[in-house]
């Protein structure tokens, strides 16, 4: 473990009683309260030689939860936000809920940078989800490419609706709710490479608050790295020991 994954994870355990009281104060989640949850069908679409064994690893079956980032909807309809995206690509064909061996948790929101989050709120458009690029903003380590970064692009905005889940809905109807999974590395230039095509098939209907993002894990490969991320695990646990505690 590096000093900076190290201080990290320090941070992370002081941090955690603060998460788990402010999500019980809260009685939700700290952020991204609330959201949608889909069904995801992940094809590789790595051109660049390198990136392949990745791309080959992320196909398959994922779980896709889109979200606004402050606010429950529909109260923040018409309040500045940020959108993120919780993708869970499975080892597996299962659709639980639950995190199972073999499963990678990224997460994704739309500002490139974690200092760019309060200005991206005023530019993120909120009555749409597929009009919008999401980041991962926090760093991963792949092996023989160092540290990357990820984001999703999605190929096109939702037809027109009530809202955004209507929306939303709507294009998934249609399959025309694609997103681009896109990776950068210093190791291969400034530019960006495409990983996936990740198309969302259904909405689920289920009970959404349980499922539960765990932004530790790796199994695909991609590896949590630097000090926020190493962070990020105990903190997101202990804010969902806090909803769970006074949940609505």
């Amino acid at each position: 473990m590096s000093i900076q994954n190290y201080i990290g994870r320090v941070l992370g355990v002081a941090m955690a009683p603060l998460a788990f009281v402010a999500s019980a104060v809260r009685r939700d989640r700290i952020f991204h309260p609330d959201g949608v949850l889909y069904r995801a069908e992940v094809q590789p679409d790595a051109h660049h030689a390198a990136l392949k064994p990745l791309a080959k690893r992320l196909g398959g079956t994922a779980l896709v939860r889109l979200s606004g980032a402050l606010w429950r909807w529909p109260q923040g309809r018409r309040r500045p936000d940020l959108l993120g995206v919780s993708l869970r690509v499975r080892g597996n064909d299962e659709t639980t809920l639950h995190l199972l061996p073999g499963d990678q948790d990224l997460s994704f929101v739309t500002a490139t940078t974690v200092l760019r989050m309060p200005v991206s709120t005023f530019a993120t458009d909120t009555g749409d989800f597929l009009d919008n690029t999401y980041h991962s903003i926090l760093p991963y380590r792949l092996d023989d490419l160092g540290r990357v970064y990820l984001r999703l692009v999605p190929l096109q905005p939702s037809p027109a609706g009530a809202d955004r889940n209507q929306r939303l809905e709507l294009a998934v109807s249609k399959k025309k709710a694609t997103l681009r999974l896109e990776l950068q590395a210093e190791a291969l230039g400034d530019g960006w490479h495409s990983l996936a095509t990740i198309d969302l098939r259904e909405r689920l209907q289920v009970d959404e608050d349980a499922f539960e993002l765990h932004p530790g894990t790796s199994a695909m490969g991609l590896i949590p790295d630097g000090v926020m991320q190493s962070a990020r695990p105990e903190i997101y646990a202990a804010s969902e020991a806090g909803r769970r505690l006074t949940e609505r």
